[in-house]
């Protein structure tokens, strides 16, 4: 059973970068122990406006980031960043605002460039959203094993860290995965075979790992579906690479990840992808299809090995 993101809130989208800062803000805050209302008093606010800012359900104020992030102890670099990154507390997106056949409006997009930092706050919101479909061109971090991880995505040869490694920011280490989370991966077909030639001991051992998530599945609660996207379908969502679509605190967006990850709500772009994304996993191999595929690829590297 493949899980889709639930369709967009009627409420206008609200900018990523103000998801993602209100992401960073709680994230920061529970892992250094503080409570909503310790928080609250730092700033001489409510707990619950607290609560409203970190779950982007409305505007902070830029004085009041500034002074929770360092109390947080965050650097003034990455403070700086984050504050010319937040639209105008008033903004509001629509009418005036939107722009071309696009339909795009100011701070639609965001494009996270700081760094480690960008690298933790991505893999935070993976963590933390409770609906994920992600298309895959490699075995997504939380589903490999360790052997894959050491032989083919060593982090000083990835483009982009997407899992805590040494050398992130500690904080993101305490984040723990949703409880209910609903993850839906699409994994591009080519996983199938990617490293057989070097590695096939470790990747026949990758793809029983993702046999036996497939044959663990539920219908119902949290859960993993791993599915294998043919290439012969959806060419849209295969020119476009890695992506997925999120729910976060009542919020949707699309999460592009190229040498820094891209952030997107609202405009014209960010609907095609979701839409291909759904469109993909109606397409995939079956959960029967999928398992015999793995197992019968992982058999034939096996068979390599000896």
């Amino acid at each position: 059973m493949l899980h889709a993101v639930p369709s967009p809130p009627a409420e206008v989208p609200q900018a990523p970068a103000r998801i993602m800062t209100g992401l960073y803000l709680r994230c920061l805050r529970e892992a250094r122990g503080i409570g909503l209302e310790d928080a609250a008093r730092t700033v001489q606010v409510s707990a619950s406006a607290i609560d409203r800012w970190e779950r982007a359900h409305s505007p902070i104020r830029a004085d009041a980031l500034t002074v929770l992030l360092r109390r947080y102890g965050v650097a003034d670099d990455e403070l700086d960043f984050l504050v010319r990154s937040l639209p105008p507390q008033d903004f509001e997106r629509g009418g005036r605002h939107v722009r071309g056949g696009c339909r795009l409006a100011a701070y639609d997009q965001w494009a996270d460039m700081a760094g480690d930092e960008a690298a933790a706050r991505h893999i935070s919101l993976m963590r933390s959203a409770s609906e994920v479909v992600q298309y895959c061109t490699v075995v997504p971090a939380g589903l490999r094993t360790r052997e894959y991880q050491q032989v083919l995505l060593e982090p000083e040869v990835r483009v982009s860290r997407d899992e805590p490694v040494p050398g992130l920011p500690a904080w993101v280490q305490q984040v723990s995965r949703f409880p209910g989370q609903r993850w839906t991966v699409l994994l591009d077909e080519t996983v199938l075979a990617r490293g057989r030639g070097t590695h096939p001991a470790t990747v026949a051992g990758q793809l029983r790992h993702l046999a036996e998530l497939v044959d663990r599945e539920r219908p119902t609660g949290a859960s993993v579906t791993v599915r294998i996207l043919p290439l012969c379908a959806v060419r849209f969502i295969h020119a476009v690479g890695p992506v997925a679509e999120v729910a976060i605190d009542g919020h949707r967006m699309v999460v592009r990840i190229g040498l820094f990850p891209c952030y997107e709500t609202g405009f014209g772009p960010a609907e095609v992808v979701s839409a291909a994304l759904q469109e993909a996993a109606g397409a995939a191999w079956s959960r029967e299809a999928t398992y015999e595929a793995l197992v019968s690829a992982a058999e034939g590297m096996e068979r390599r090995t000896s």
